[in-house]
């Protein structure tokens, strides 16, 4: 990340007005304010927090599936196109296909 120049992208991302959103993007503040090293390693913690964030949320919702993703992309897509044509699509009574279009 930082061999390929986040550091200058940054800057001039910092540069221009930025959005509410941007603004929360994880690593800009770390990147513009703190040394290289210390940038890094606190985008590390956010990254990590926020994926413990994702994680806890996602218990939450009922019926979701989880796909191990520690495996090239085509086994993946494979699971996941299994997974689709075993599982029945939920289908909500309150929206009708006329409401869709």
């Amino acid at each position: 990340m930082f061999e390929r120049g986040v550091e200058d992208e940054v800057r001039r991302a910092c540069r221009g007005p930025l959005s509410a959103t941007a603004r929360h993007v994880i690593g800009l503040e770390e990147i513009s304010t703190l040394p290289a090293g210390q940038a890094l390693a606190a985008v590390v913690v956010r990254t990590r927090r926020y994926a413990a964030y994702q994680r806890k949320w996602m218990r939450r919702i009922p019926g979701l599936v989880s796909v191990p993703a520690d495996r090239p992309p085509e086994a993946i897509a494979e699971d996941v196109v299994e997974l689709a044509r075993m599982k029945p699509v939920a289908r909500r009574p309150d929206l009708r296909a006329s409401s869709l279009r």
